[in-house]
């Protein structure tokens, strides 16, 4: 009788233990679930071998050049695509075309299979776009542009003005008709954007000169009248609303060449350049800020989903992610991993200062916030940043060396929350 009893005794001990294992494995298996999710900012995937174009349908299903993902980037898998360059191009869910080198590929079922299309040209193609599954244009180096009216079955060459010194980096379609093509010569002392509104039978031409313009090297529209060009080799982006009869130019925080821009909304831009850097607007291009991005290596493509949710990948098998839209920019330091209780404004320090100060300001909840910095007139003269962020508190750095001494006025808003603060620069 005592042995049966040490003996159920025994079992349950056993079951016992059994059951507390599997709650440990299963809690620690959360734990790292967790924490894969929980990153912030731009994080790298850690691929092992070289990649190039970007493209998600959903959240989940995506393409990164030659892998595939039907998890959102947890696991991929080697897709035969036949070309390994940095442009591919989806004008629905499952059919897609990309480009590498002098190669044309196309899939009709998402990438599971690619089959090769015949370039009439021979020469290497840099961008390829499809304003819908049967008509197409790419274009190239030796100012040569193609297209395609039955899905690419066929490609001809599309007369154009230039010559075989043009190397054309974009091309981008807003309907069949409306259509545009940038590039520089092989020279780089000249850069050009070309228009068509009707399918590429005419072409107006603008020649810039790169000293004052820069080398026009990524092209994104929005709409057949918003787009934008990054001049490489200069402090700007260009901009124009009225379908590239003028442009504008406006400042952005790198000299380094722009690879590719991607607007998600019409007010959120982002762009992936030379030596690791991409930089974010989120005021239509008027403001440019740099993002924390923790490689050094050539970012060439850029994707996002919505918002907030984006992959860029590079040289050096560079793949990044980002889940809340890149996180702070640089210049917002975060000061506190505890979530306020309130919204707060601190005053500058020092104050008065010359020609650097520091603005602390607290979050309760996430969302877009701005610090803008204005005259004693009430006149905008800085946005010192403006995106999206995680509850916490921060410190904003203003640097003050291009304006005169006088009284400014800085304003933060997040939410429903505003508040305004003097502060006074004294030379």
């Amino acid at each position: 009788m005592k042995f049966s009893r040490i003996n159920m005794n025994t079992k349950l001990s056993n079951r016992l233990l059994t059951k507390l294992n599997l709650i440990i494995i299963l809690f620690i298996a959360f734990l790292s679930h967790f924490n894969t999710f929980a990153q912030t900012g731009w994080y790298n995937l850690n691929f092992s071998t070289g990649v190039g174009g970007i493209y998600f349908k959903d959240i989940n299903n995506g393409i990164i050049v030659p892998y595939k993902t039907t998890n959102a980037g947890i696991n991929w898998s080697y897709m035969n695509t036949l070309i390994g360059g940095n442009f591919i191009n989806f004008p629905s869910p499952n059919t897609g075309y990309g480009i590498g080198g002098s190669f044309i590929a196309k899939t009709t079922n998402f990438g599971d299979n690619w089959v090769s299309q015949s370039n009439p040209t021979n020469q290497n193609l840099n961008s390829i776009n499809f304003p819908n599954v049967n008509i197409g244009y790419a274009c190239g180096e030796a100012g040569k542009i193609i297209k395609t009216n039955n899905g690419g079955d066929n490609w001809f060459i599309v007369n154009n003005p230039l010559n075989i010194n043009y190397n054309l980096y974009n091309v981008h379609f807003a309907d069949t008709e409306t259509g545009y093509v940038s590039g520089i010569t092989y020279f780089l002392d000249t850069s050009v954007f070309m228009k068509t509104t009707n399918g590429g039978n005419n072409w107006s031409v603008q020649y810039y000169l790169p000293s004052n313009w820069g080398w026009f090297t990524a092209m994104f529209f929005v709409n057949s009248s918003t787009g934008y060009i990054g001049a490489a080799s200069h402090n700007y982006m260009l901009k124009t609303t009225n379908g590239g009869v003028n442009w504008l130019q406006y400042n952005i925080p790198t000299a380094n060449g722009i690879y590719s821009i991607h607007f998600p909304s019409a007010n959120i831009g982002y762009a992936s350049c030379y030596s690791g850097q991409i930089i974010k607007t989120t005021n239509t291009g008027v403001n440019w800020f740099l993002q924390i991005t923790s490689t050094g290596s050539s970012l060439r493509s850029i994707f996002f989903l919505n918002d907030l949710t984006g992959y860029c990948s590079g040289d050096n098998n560079t793949v990044l992610k980002t889940t809340d839209g890149g996180g702070a920019p640089i210049g917002i330091t975060p000061i506190s991993n505890e979530v306020p209780k309130d919204f707060m404004l601190e005053q500058n320090y020092p104050n008065p200062f010359n020609p650097v100060t520091n603005i602390n300001f607290s979050i309760p909840k996430a969302g877009y916030t701005s610090i803008r910095i204005y005259d004693i007139m009430g006149r905008l003269v800085h946005t010192l940043f403006e995106t999206q962020l995680a509850p916490g508190s921060y410190k904003a750095d203003w640097n003050a060396s291009q304006m005169p001494s006088g009284i400014y006025i800085y304003r933060i808003e997040s939410g429903s929350f505003t508040e305004s603060k003097k502060m006074i620069l004294i030379k």
